[in-house]
């Protein structure tokens, strides 16, 4: 019972097999339809999409059955990534689901859910009463099993969903515009793309590299291989960059490359000379950009807010303040920055882990989105990604995300007492887990969502004192 309750993180489910079984995943469709969308006066037809892991065909179908059972009306799109799901709860305006562990190991797998465009079913909105429900009937034999329906793709809604998908790519990335300057200029780009034989492939292969005919994008792994045979699908651990790396570095004509995560809802950037941009950088960038382009043409469906997560760097909140944005602090995870971008009118929210949030896109993150932005923004500037990011490699230095594992006993609550003892100089902020603040330097902790980890991050205006800071924050956790 515990391990079950524990499977239910913050935003999504997510465990590991045999652990993770169709009978739970039964329960909680029954569970989303009988807990939360009847009682909130909520469509019964749901979008349900799957990831290429092993194991979501089968529990695609335990979902779908478990959605049936309990009255609802799920509307199957099959194969697609997050974001997939994402553009057919705009487009249908009715809730969905994916079968998906994201950028976790091979045998996870997970559950996001929309509860209605632009909100996420997470704890605080739903997914508290579908765990107490599956915890209520998982001991309940399903007795219809054998009688369990196939679950068949509607092929023409998903083509209407993919349509109204490559709409919104467009128009974010002005795609008619760039091929455009592309054809007109001779100017032909190579990008290298490393989709970790996970949904970025499905992505690429149908829905974007056909609508550049003069970019060039070289295929790493786009195989749709739920092993992940390569290398994890998880690009916020920059080893998993390396392949990409290795290409650029061997071939000058390569403009920058991009990876996506295991269901493709979010990207991470290495520029021209095969340097990884930081997950902050970009968002300041993205921030900057898309708050210019308010201002020069203003949207009365949005304010010039942007949401940044408080446990970032302070490069994005500084960066949206130059260009006279509105910074809304959030906590890190998707359910929370969906509501914020709602509640403030946002034009763009994200996240360093590589989440982009659009506001035209009903708030919603998207991998292909962000990598067709940075495609428009290089195009128009005329620069190389290099160039871009300069200044902020020399104002701010920043750790990579730590992993940090609490010992046997520990607990989150013990490590916060000893870091507010030791720095007890700096301003505190708790939003989201703690965030200690100095003139010139700061760390952010905080309990990871989705795996039994704490999360911790540092940042420095002066080089060459990053990892002494992150010495002195990992010595006083383990003293």
């Amino acid at each position: 019972m515990a391990d079950i309750s524990n499977m239910f993180k913050a935003f999504d489910l997510r465990g590991t097999c045999p652990e993770l079984n169709s009978d739970i995943y039964y329960w909680a469709g029954f569970g989303l339809v009988q807990e939360v969308l009847k009682p909130e006066n909520l469509s019964l037809q749901i979008n349900l999409v799957h990831d290429t892991r092993y194991s979501s065909p089968e529990f695609f179908e335990a979902v779908y059955n478990g959605i049936l059972a309990a009255g609802g009306n799920p509307r199957v799109l099959g194969l697609g990534s997050s974001d997939f799901m994402y553009a057919a709860a705009q487009y249908f305006k009715t809730p969905g689901a994916i079968v998906t562990a994201s950028h976790n190991p091979k045998d996870d797998n997970g559950l996001k859910i929309v509860k209605k465009d632009a909100e996420m079913v997470g704890l605080e909105s739903g997914l508290d009463k579908v765990r107490d429900f599956v915890l209520s009937k998982i001991e309940t034999q399903i007795t219809d099993r054998d009688n369990w329906k196939k679950p068949v793709v509607d092929e023409a809604a998903k083509n209407e969903v993919k349509q109204f998908f490559i709409e919104k790519i467009k128009e974010i990335g002005q795609v008619d515009k760039i091929n455009q300057v592309l054809a007109t200029t001779n100017n032909k780009l190579k990008i290298v793309v490393d989709a970790g034989n996970g949904m970025g492939g499905w992505v690429m292969n149908e829905l974007l590299k056909d609508l550049y005919p003069n970019i060039e994008f070289i295929d790493l792994y786009w195989e749709l291989d739920g092993n992940f045979p390569n290398h994890p699908a998880n690009p916020q651990d920059f080893k998993n960059l390396k392949d990409i790396q290795e290409l650029i570095k061997s071939d000058p004509e390569i403009n920058f490359g991009f990876a996506f995560d295991g269901d493709a809802d979010r990207v991470f950037f290495v520029d021209d000379k095969a340097e990884v941009i930081q997950g902050d950088f970009l968002v300041a960038f993205f921030a900057k950009t898309l708050l210019k382009e308010y201002f020069n043409k203003p949207n009365p469906e949005y304010q010039p807010a942007i949401v940044y997560i408080q446990p970032g760097s302070r490069c994005v909140s500084e960066a949206i303040g130059e260009a006279d944005g509105i910074a809304i602090p959030s906590k890190q995870g998707h359910t929370f920055i969906k509501e914020q971008m709602t509640n403030f009118r946002a034009i763009y929210g994200g996240e360093f882990s590589g989440h982009h949030y659009f506001g035209n896109f009903g708030n919603m993150d998207s991998g292909v989105l962000a990598a067709v932005l940075m495609i428009k923004i290089l195009i128009q500037e005329d620069k190389k990604l290099s160039q871009v990011f300069e200044k902020l490699k020399k104002t701010y230095f920043i750790s990579d995300l730590q992993a940090v594992r609490l010992k046997p006993g520990q607990t989150f609550e013990d490590v916060k007492a000893k870091l507010l003892t030791h720095f007890n100089t700096g301003t505190v902020s708790e939003m989201d887990g703690i965030s200690v603040f100095y003139p010139d330097w700061k760390f952010s902790i905080r309990s990871s969502q989705t795996e039994p980890v704490l999360r911790m991050i540092v940042e420095s205006r002066i080089t060459n004192t990053v990892d002494a800071k992150l010495a002195e924050v990992l010595n006083t956790i383990n003293a």
